[in-house]
Formats: C-alpha cells, structure tokens, sequence
C-alpha cells in the first residue's frame, strides 16, 4: 500500500508543477515478449497498450509517470484449457533527452514500476503484485512543434512470488506512440 501512496503522490506532483514546465502526454502501443518461457508457451506475444505522462524539470531532462495494459488468453501446455492474464504495470522514473536536429530526439529512460499480475485458469487464480525496473530508449520525430511520433524499446523485469512458486513477470516491449506536448 506504501508503494502505490507513493506512486500516486508522484504523479499528483507531476500534474502540480506541469503548469510551470513543459508537460507531455504519449498514447502509445507495443508488441510484447516475456522474459518467462512458460508465459511464452502459455500466450505467446501480447499486444500491450499505455498511457504516459511526462515532465520537463531540467534542460533535456524530465520525469515521466505511465499506466500499461496487457490482455490476453491462451491455453495451458498440457491440458490445453484456456487460461486468462492481466499485466497492469504503473511505472515512474527519469528520461534524458538527446537532441538530434530541429525535429528528432533521442531518449533512454529508467524507472520503477509497480506491476499487478492477475491469471486465471480451471487451476485457480493467481493475484499478484510486486515491484520491478524498467529500461527504455527510443526516438521522437516531431511533425508539429506539439505533436510527434515516437518509436522505442523498453525492457522491464519483476520478480514475484505466488504460494512459494517464484515468477517473473517482464520482458522485451517494441512500440509506437502519439505524443502530444504542452
């Protein structure tokens, strides 16, 4: 519960200072793949989608808050019986940007994330929620001074543990996103 207050106030901080700085928001979607092979065997690769806000505090440096969202179903390896996940991973951390022309910048991040994993399946249901790290890099093409396109990579890796069972929910994310500065 201390972990999500803080979250929280985090992002309530970001939105107060946003008047005074140059603020961002990015629509964005990926093509995910789990570090855990079982996931894998399980549901293969997930369309994930997200939500991120970011702030500017320093030149070329800002802080950044977002909310991800993974579905799917897949079927268990032996029985085949359909089993469901949700992956809602809330990140925070820190970007710096690397200016690359009027119209293109580069970026890598890191932060921390709070993940909430929930799976179910005729065997039971798994609720879990842990904190982990990510990792993230990529480039900005803006088509307007407000409006741009950016292409990244992101890594992210969390350890769990479920009725004495440890798991890793993370992996490999390539996506897209619109995003919109203030």
């Amino acid at each position: 519960m201390k972990k999500i207050i803080l979250i929280a106030f985090s992002v309530w901080l970001m939105a107060g200072i946003a008047l005074a700085a140059g603020f961002r928001v990015e629509v964005k979607g990926s093509y995910f793949s789990s570090e855990n092979s079982i996931f894998r065997d399980v549901y293969g690769s997930a369309a994930k989608f997200g939500l991120e806000g970011g702030l500017d505090i320093a030149k070329n440096v800002s802080v950044f808050a977002g909310l991800d969202y993974l579905h799917k179903s897949g079927g268990l390896t032996v029985t085949e019986e359909e089993t469901r996940v949700w992956i809602t991973p809330l990140s925070v951390g820190v970007r710096y940007e690397i200016p690359a022309g009027n119209k293109l910048r580069f970026h890598v991040g890191a932060g921390i994330q709070e993940v909430f994993f929930k799976e179910e399946a005729s065997l039971g249901t798994v609720k879990e929620n842990a904190l982990g790290f990510i990792v993230k890099g990529g480039g900005v093409y803006r088509l307007t001074d407000a409006i741009g396109i950016d292409l990244f990579l992101a890594w992210s890796t969390c350890q769990m543990t479920h009725e004495g069972l440890d798991f890793k929910v993370g992996g490999l994310d390539l996506g897209a996103g619109i995003e919109i500065r203030f």
